[in-house]
């Protein structure tokens, strides 16, 4: 009776913390979704195009600031590392992307663009400073931490983008507004409220913090990659077709991006449980896990494509307008890209608590190839729905891979 009593608040307490992480993430990405219809409907399609592309490459070179260590984080249930020697790297991780980021922006764009780019990486700073930050949080079943950041960094972002955006006219000082309002909150309420539960004192340089980063380089490749197949077909597309035709595509594009990161919240708090069944060896039940997770994942793809056939055109005409429905033709590739990626994201989690760290490398690289192969005979022949293309291609062949690495893992334990 009593250990009915516990599995069933066990069930309950998941149960609320996967609602507090999903609404949470899920509004403070809505938020960051909105400033792209803002930017249309306040200011032009060209500045969308910046601002699509300040999202877009900051993202790439975020991957360099998480350093891809959330899912290692959460899943180290040993204790192999302290909260300090995690939070200590995330600083250096942080600091150097911000670096890299800016040289990059400042090297390959315009000034403007290179200004937009660089505010938004502050933006993706203040991010990975607080994911980690919401880390330790997690592990210690503070969910109510993590949602009120959400909040809060949603709230001064889009309310911010709004006012100064009309205020100024002026794109690259709304992002360093928004840039510094986020840092603001990370410094203020994140670090604040975590120090509550573990009195921190970052090892920002340390044998230990090298070894960490060595055990994540590895993924942090992985997630550069990862991004960057999404960049690129972007790029292409502006270098051959301009800004403008970017800020189109990123228009009809954003209204799916909450279904990447609806699939990624909900099954992170999954994560913890799989890594502890892996480090068990109770392998019969990781394998009914993982088939729960491949049910829910076509169901979740039922949901988005019938979503997506009743309301993407209504909606899009909401949004932006009647004019974009000369551009639907975007839209379904746009949807299918969006489906594959967050798949993606779901199984890489998985592979990362299954500590099956450097397939995750083989596999990005021959994927990354096979991108670089095919994004440009893609845009120039299909030109907007190119871009969808290249990533649908590039993520399905990765999806095949990362099940396969799973279901070896699961079904072929260690004597």
């Amino acid at each position: 009776m009593k250990n009915n009593t516990l599995n069933k608040n066990k069930k309950e307490n998941i149960k609320k913390n996967i609602l507090l992480n999903s609404s949470g993430s899920i509004f403070y990405c809505m938020c960051q979704w909105l400033i792209t219809i803002v930017v249309i409907r306040i200011s032009s399609y060209t500045d969308g195009g910046y601002l699509s592309l300040a999202m877009t490459t900051s993202s790439s070179f975020s991957a360099i600031s998480l350093f891809s260590m959330r899912n290692y984080q959460i899943s180290d249930v040993t204790g192999e590392y302290s909260d300090n020697e995690y939070v200590g790297s995330r600083i250096f991780t942080c600091f150097t992307a911000l670096v890299c980021c800016s040289v990059y922006a400042l090297v390959s764009s315009s000034l403007y663009q290179a200004m937009c780019i660089i505010a938004f990486m502050i933006v993706r700073v203040a991010e990975g400073m607080v994911d980690v930050l919401h880390g330790v949080d997690q592990k210690n079943d503070r969910y109510d931490y993590i949602f009120v950041s959400y909040i809060l960094r949603g709230i001064a972002t889009i309310s911010a983008f709004c006012l100064c955006l009309k205020l100024t006219g002026d794109l690259q000082i709304t992002l360093f507004v928004i840039a510094f309002l986020n840092l603001l909150v990370a410094i203020v309420f994140d670090y604040n409220k975590t120090n509550t539960l573990k009195k921190l004192k970052p090892d920002i340089i340390s044998t230990r913090i090298i070894s960490l980063l060595k055990k994540c380089i590895p993924i942090v490749i992985y997630a550069f990659l990862l991004s960057t197949e999404n960049l690129i077909p972007k790029t292409v597309l502006q270098d051959n077709f301009g800004t403008k035709a970017l800020g189109i595509y990123s228009s009809v594009a954003s209204p799916t991006l909450i279904v990447q990161v609806f699939a990624m919240v909900v099954f992170n708090p999954l994560v913890p449980g799989f890594a502890k069944l892996f480090n068990e060896n109770k392998y019969t039940e990781l394998k009914m896990k993982l088939n729960r997770i491949y049910a829910a994942i076509i169901i979740l793809i039922a949901v988005i494509l019938a979503g997506a056939h009743l309301f993407g055109r209504p909606g899009l005409k909401i949004l932006f307008g009647e004019d974009i429905l000369q551009y639907y033709n975007i839209f379904m590739p746009v949807v299918w890209c969006t489906v594959t990626l967050a798949i993606v994201w779901i199984l890489d989690a998985m592979v990362t608590a299954l500590r099956k760290i450097r397939f995750l490398l083989v596999g990005i690289i021959i994927d990354f190839i096979i991108c670089l192969a095919i994004v440009n005979p893609c845009v120039m022949t299909f030109g907007k729905n190119g871009v969808s293309y290249t990533q649908i291609i590039s993520y399905s062949l990765l999806i095949i891979y990362l099940a396969i690495v799973c279901e070896t893992t699961i079904r072929r334990p260690p004597k």
